[in-house]
């Protein structure tokens, strides 16, 4: 009897232990039934927080890449309901990129779609009112508002900045193409001709240059050979 009763004790207060344990959890966002009992918020979703700066070059792409659309997530925190909900974004005074010159926002209110989680915010950035030869600081800094359908409550993740510029800038490995390759003097549109093969992506040819994986290597020098063959056809195009 008496092993019962302390089994019983035991079970009791594990019991109000999780009991108290829920009314702190739960307290002003789930009820104590793990239901959420809050109002609907939304929040720029992104794995980890130093993603909500975001960095785009045009200086890489092909001349004729004029603009380029981000689309910045925003993530749903509360129910998903069978209607469309309603957000809205500011731009806040810590942009100095000009609408309409260095950016288009196509508007200020979003939809999260009926039965969904996420919905995303395109901003489309221009090339033409960029400078090629110095970096402007050009970035908007968009903010959640709250709606009438949805709040925001997550300070930390209510900001998004999006820097961009123009600027084409002789990579260092460049010497060692120029010396040892044959690449000769560097041209932007030489070493974007370079890039193509690359998705423009430089990250990509430097790892190759300090890799071992001595088939991209000989890729790259076969690319560089055709780089170095299409401007010697195409001086004007220096």
């Amino acid at each position: 009897m008496r092993t019962t009763f302390r089994h019983t004790l035991l079970a009791c207060t594990a019991l109000m232990g999780l009991a108290a344990c829920s009314n702190i959890d739960y307290d002003g966002e789930y009820s104590k039934d793990g239901y959420y009992d809050s109002p609907n918020q939304v929040y720029f979703y992104y794995a980890n927080a130093s993603d909500t700066l975001i960095n785009y070059s045009f200086g890489v792409k092909p001349v004729d890449t004029l603009t380029h659309t981000v689309y910045i997530p925003v993530q749903l925190a509360g129910r998903m309901l069978d209607r469309e909900q309603t957000f809205n974004v500011s731009v806040d005074a810590a942009s100095t990129a000009k609408s309409g010159v260095h950016y288009v926002l196509s508007a200020t209110s979003f939809n999260i779609p009926a039965n969904e989680k996420r919905a995303y915010v395109p901003i489309q950035l221009l090339r033409a009112g960029l400078s090629e030869t110095k970096y402007d600081s050009i970035r908007v800094v968009l903010r959640l508002v709250p709606s009438n359908d949805l709040g925001v409550r997550f300070a930390e993740s209510n900001k998004v900045t999006v820097t961009f510029d123009n600027i084409l800038m002789k990579p260092d490995f460049w010497e060692i193409m120029e010396t040892y390759w044959g690449l000769g003097p560097f041209t932007k549109n030489k070493y974007r001709k370079l890039l193509s093969y690359y998705d423009s992506d430089e990250d990509k040819i430097r790892k190759i240059l300090t890799g071992t994986d001595t088939t991209a290597q000989g890729y790259l020098y076969m690319h560089v050979q055709e780089v170095v063959a299409y401007f010697a056809a195409h001086p004007d195009e220096l």
